[in-house]
């Protein structure tokens, strides 16, 4: 065994001390080395620890921005809405928002532009929006049957406004073919599918539709003009939010005044009926109501007094017979029903001012009465030779709940 290493002057020194000797340096570089990768260990975890909370302030601040734009798109709901928000908390971030209108740039005209800024401390965010005014003009026919149309038995169609005053101090026209007196020919009749006219029919507007036109019988006169071309109509389906809205703010049965013993509203199905030979609802304020079902009876009253305007929101049939509906102050547009359900029925001499609009409902108007107003629905059809004046003072109707502006363009800053 060798026991001693023999230096270049001949001294020998014991193995074992060059050996500890070495073994210490080494020890000491792997510290060095343990060391110096611990602190490059937290060097690169507090940058990732500081990327990480720079990328979480942006998204708080962007996140901010879009709340603010979401905030302002409900209260555009008054289309006059101009304030905007300064410095809104959000939890840890915070929005403003300014409104740009045509007061600013003319070139906007209608439109207008959201300029959102989100804050998270030292972060900040930016979105622009561009919104167009929506036109929500869901009564620009007096009637529409989107899958068919028909029309018989000495119906007419005309128009007036009821902003002019009552139909009969305008209707100095005629007489027509068939010898009636009307207002103005702007009673225009349309469908997706089909238009039949038959028995002495007189349209005092346009007939378009996407199919055809039939005429049958004798004397079917259409004043206005007559096209099988015409472009397809698209009815708006009402919306869930609509109907939540609806039913969350219904003035039923608060503000509803109900008489007559079989008269009643179930406030757990929503239905609606009066009957019985004394029967009546009054509704006592403006404001919309929700109900499933609606049935009044014949000699039954459907009362919407003077000053009260009234929004129907139902999802499920509504059926008024004889002279039941009465909108006391004569004007289509302070009666308005909006349907989900698949019928909507007026029997007798219903003789009503309303505004009708069933995407997916069949539209039957079974009295030979006058009707005033416009019927939108998935079907219409006059069988009893109802004459149906429209009012044109509905073109410039707007449904409150429906929004006022939509997005057409944005960009992130």
């Amino acid at each position: 065994m060798r026991l001693f290493n023999t230096f270049q002057n001949g001294a020998k020194m014991p193995a074992g001390r060059n050996q500890k000797g070495f073994a210490f340096v080494v020890v000491l570089g792997i510290l060095l080395l343990v060391t110096g990768l611990a602190f490059v260990s937290f060097s690169t975890s507090d940058t990732d620890r500081q990327i990480a909370s720079n990328n979480l302030g942006s998204s708080r601040a962007f996140f901010a921005a879009e709340a603010a734009i979401a905030n302002a798109i409900v209260k555009l709901a008054d289309s006059s809405w101009r304030t905007g928000f300064n410095n809104l908390k959000l939890g840890h971030s915070s929005y403003s928002l300014r409104v740009v209108d045509s007061t600013d740039s003319a070139a906007l005209r209608d439109s207008i532009i959201l300029v959102s800024t989100g804050k998270d401390d030292e972060n900040e965010s930016r979105i622009d929006v561009l919104m167009a005014r929506t036109r929500n003009k869901l009564f620009k026919y007096g009637a529409f049957g989107d899958s068919a149309l028909y029309m018989g038995g000495n119906a007419l169609i005309d128009s007036y406004n009821s902003d002019s005053g009552s139909y009969l101090a305008q209707a100095t026209n005629g007489p027509d073919s068939v010898g009636n007196m009307y207002s103005d020919n702007g009673g225009d009749i349309g469908s997706n599918g089909q238009i039949e006219l038959a028995g002495n029919t007189q349209v005092h507007g346009d007939a378009g539709t996407t199919d055809t036109v039939i005429a049958s019988g004798g004397n079917v006169d259409i004043y206005g003009t007559n096209s099988s071309n015409a472009p397809t109509n698209t009815l708006d389906p009402i919306t869930e939010a609509e109907m939540k809205y609806a039913e969350l703010y219904s003035g039923a049965p608060a503000a509803l005044t109900i008489t007559g013993g079989g008269s009643s509203y179930n406030s757990s199905t929503k239905d609606l009926t009066i009957q019985g030979g004394a029967g009546s609802v009054t509704f006592n304020k403006s404001g919309v109501y929700y109900f499933s079902n609606v049935y009044v009876a014949s000699r039954c009253e459907f009362i919407i007094p003077v000053g009260v305007k009234v929004i129907i929101y139902m999802t499920g049939n509504f059926t008024a017979l004889g002279q039941s509906i009465q909108n006391t102050s004569l004007k289509p547009e302070n009666l308005q029903i909006y349907s989900t359900g698949d019928s909507v029925s007026f029997g007798g001499g219903t003789g009503a001012y309303l505004s009708v609009y069933a995407p997916d409902a069949q539209i039957d108007l079974l009295g030979s009465s006058d009707v005033y107003g416009s019927f939108v629905g998935n079907s219409f059809y006059n069988a009893g030779g109802a004459k149906v004046h429209f009012d044109e003072d509905l073109l410039h109707l707007e449904n409150p709940l429906k929004p006022k502006y939509r997005k057409v363009a944005w960009k992130v800053l």
